[in-house]
């Protein structure tokens, strides 16, 4: 699938498959889903390689950023699969102790007088707004807030670790 971006702007999601971003005069912002989604997108299949998205992004005249999910955002999504049944903490631990690069996109990318930014993390305006709101609804404890306000502005493994404390932290407290 090919996504287009000539004079403008564009966001969405980078997902599965293979896909070919090009920006042209404007700026793209792609968001990774959370971990635990694409863990849960993967089911049973123990073929890491299948799952990861294989993209090309061609930017000229303009910028191109990947953007990670908030820690609001993983920590609900983890929440959710684990609660669900469509991951278990095992299927997390060995995929983020692993540094298999499931996270990562197998891309390739061509940048012309324009910027390109693989691994661009949420402002920490933008991660405390979500974690307020989450506070302010209820859907995240305060316990998992703090645990998730110690892992702004990293990324990786202390990142996705932070995450999953928070649960941990979410789960006993709930029961």
């Amino acid at each position: 699938m090919v996504h287009f971006c000539i004079f403008g702007g564009q966001g969405g999601t980078l997902d599965s498959g293979r896909k070919v971003y090009l920006t042209i005069f404007g700026g793209s912002e792609i968001r990774r889903p959370p971990l635990a989604g694409k863990l849960a997108e993967r089911g049973h299949d123990n073929n890491e390689s299948g799952a990861r998205a294989q993209c090309f992004f061609f930017t000229m005249f303009g910028a191109t950023n990947i953007r990670w999910p908030t820690l609001a955002e993983e920590f609900i999504a983890l929440r959710d699969a684990l609660h669900g049944h469509s991951l278990t903490w095992e299927k997390w631990d060995r995929a983020t102790r692993s540094n298999s690069g499931l996270y990562q996109p197998t891309s390739a990318s061509l940048t012309i007088f324009g910027g390109f930014d693989p691994d661009e993390l949420p402002s920490e305006d933008d991660e405390l707004e979500a974690l307020s709101l989450h506070r302010h609804n209820g859907s995240i404890p305060e316990n998992a807030i703090e645990q998730l306000m110690l892992a702004i502005g990293q990324t990786g493994a202390p990142r996705l670790a932070a995450v999953r404390q928070a649960v941990v932290l979410s789960i006993n407290a709930d029961g």
